[in-house]
């Protein structure tokens, strides 16, 4: 099975590296890890606002992808000589409506040196949370953190460091100020009309969050900190963005004719053009929840990503939480997921790490045992397709996007037939990991099938690029014939994959 102990560091391998490509800013933060704290050691941003690139049909212009490019190749020198598994890059609302993302993310991986992932709303959500509860540590009170990025609005609200709520909206500061300004002119009527839009959205969550309650409202990301350094340059608040404050930085603003005009002591030149969309979401989520103060943070997404990749690595990991929260919500038989589970593991482990990432792979081969039955609770005919829906389509905290694809295309297909464009939803450096972890996964399930420990053999599998040899004992393959048949089968099934698996029976099997 994949390990179970958390990973040793060696001195050098203290280095830690988190990268958030947002739709208005890329950022990135790296950090020593030392006497169990982190210390930041470096950050760097940069506006590409990606957001501000993407068409109404997510096509993304030429110049800003080059923009996006260049910086990503910066970032990937800063980054140089700290191994990619303490490496966390995430990417946000802009890739989540990107038109073929994958083919974007293949360059950027490229320029950067290391994977990205995709992230959804509530995962981004979880995320902005956790690294703001950094910056409250030992607090547990109940807050609530607003976090409004360049294509999306995160609400959270939590206790100590375990969120109770999450919402995503589809509004930021770039879309927002693309949407109801995108000609530039300013009016009290935009203004309002853009505001009433995001009060529309927040209708749903409003009566759920304002029952729930909170001690303390906190903002992070560039709006918030740009409206909160205004205020304290006006002289209207300090520290903090009161509602009074508040209302009357929005009158400063619509003082403003257009919006390449906005000029005011505390926002920089690298905000003004998007602050205006900024400003009627904060002013939005000020009106609908009813906050008279909120609190400025210096710690958002990227900051998350951090602690939520040294949690992965200390076994503090939230995907095993909802794994395990999967298996009890649809009834998995813990003994068949065990038995599947460590014969994959067994496999795995023979195959050799030539394409792969052990720890990384062999956790998600280990799920992919857990959850592949999760499919019987809708039922038993062609279970495997119900299993692949559930994972799929489920919100699973603590997975990315394409995690959570790989781990549904791992249970959709651990039986029956493999089609031909199976991996077809995958970036490209996903796709052998995947063809050799369903060989793993498919030959374990053929071997636990009768659901008996005793059936199960030695197992010797033994890989070679895209060709590998199952050696089995003569005595058992001559007294499991079925079994043998199954296996036949696989060898079929995973020539789709173009894998070439051979069966050496001995010659007492001829």
């Amino acid at each position: 099975m994949a390990s179970t102990e958390p990973i040793e560091f060696a001195e050098t391998d203290e280095t830690f590296a988190a990268v958030d490509l947002g739709s208005n800013s890329f950022h990135l933060v790296v950090a020593r890890r030392e006497h169990g704290e982190l210390r930041y050691i470096d950050r760097i941003r940069e506006m590409v606002r990606l957001g501000g690139g993407l068409d109404a049909n997510g096509y993304l212009d030429l110049e800003v992808q080059q923009r996006a490019l260049e910086c990503l190749a910066r970032f990937g020198q800063r980054l140089r000589g700290i191994p990619n598994e303490n490496i966390r890059a995430a990417g946000t609302q802009s890739l989540r409506r990107m038109r073929n993302a994958n083919a974007f993310l293949m360059i950027s991986e490229t320029a950067l040196g290391c994977p990205v992932d995709i992230i959804a709303g509530r995962e981004e959500a979880r995320l902005v949370y956790l690294g703001v509860s950094q910056g409250v540590a030992g607090h547990d009170e109940r807050r609530l953190v607003i976090d409004i990025g360049g294509g999306s609005t995160e609400l959270v609200i939590g206790e100590g460091q375990q969120p109770l709520e999450l919402q995503s909206l589809q509004f930021g500061c770039v879309s927002a100020t693309k949407w109801y300004f995108g000609k530039g002119k300013i009016s009290r009527r935009k203004f309002e009309k853009g505001q009433r839009a995001v009060m529309t959205e927040l209708q749903e969550l409003k009566l759920r969050y304002r029952k729930l309650g909170w001690q303390t409202a906190i903002g992070s990301s560039g709006t918030v900190r740009a409206a909160a350094a205004i205020c304290a340059q006006r002289g209207y608040s300090e520290e903090r963005i009161t509602r009074s404050a508040l209302e009357k930085l929005r009158e400063d603003v619509l003082a403003f004719d257009r919006v390449e005009d906005v000029n005011l002591p505390g926002l920089s030149d690298r905000r003004h053009e998007v602050f205006i969309g900024g400003l009627v979401i904060l002013c939005a989520c000020f009106e609908a929840l009813d906050i008279q103060e909120l609190k400025v943070s210096p710690y958002a997404l990227r900051e998350g990503l951090l602690y939520d990749l040294l949690g992965r690595l200390e076994l503090r990991d939230p995907r095993t939480t909802t794994v395990e929260a999967f298996k009890a919500r649809y009834g998995v038989n813990e003994e068949q997921a065990l038995r599947v589970r460590t014969v994959a593991d067994t496999l795995f482990k023979q195959i050799g790490q030539q394409d792969l990432r052990p720890r990384t792979h062999g956790q998600l081969l280990a799920w992919a045992g857990d959850l592949h039955e999760v499919g019987l609770s809708i039922s038993h005919s062609h279970y495997q397709r119900h299993s692949g829906y559930l994972v799929e389509e489920s919100d699973m905290s603590g997975f990315s996007q394409q995690e959570q694809a790989f781990l549904a295309n791992l249970v959709r297909y651990h039986r029956r037939e493999i089609p031909e464009g199976y991996a077809a939803n995958l970036p490209a450096r996903l796709h052998e990991p995947l063809r050799l972890l369903l060989m793993c996964l498919r030959l374990a399930i053929v071997f636990c099938r009768t659901r008996d420990d005793s059936a199960i053999p030695q197992l010797n599998l033994v890989r070679d690029d895209r060709n590998a040899v199952l050696h089995l004992e003569p005595a058992w393959a001559m007294a499991h014939p079925l079994t043998v048949a199954d296996l036949e089968t696989e060898r079929g099934q995973l020539k789709i994959t173009g894998l070439n698996l051979e069966l050496d029976l001995g010659t007492d099997a001829d």
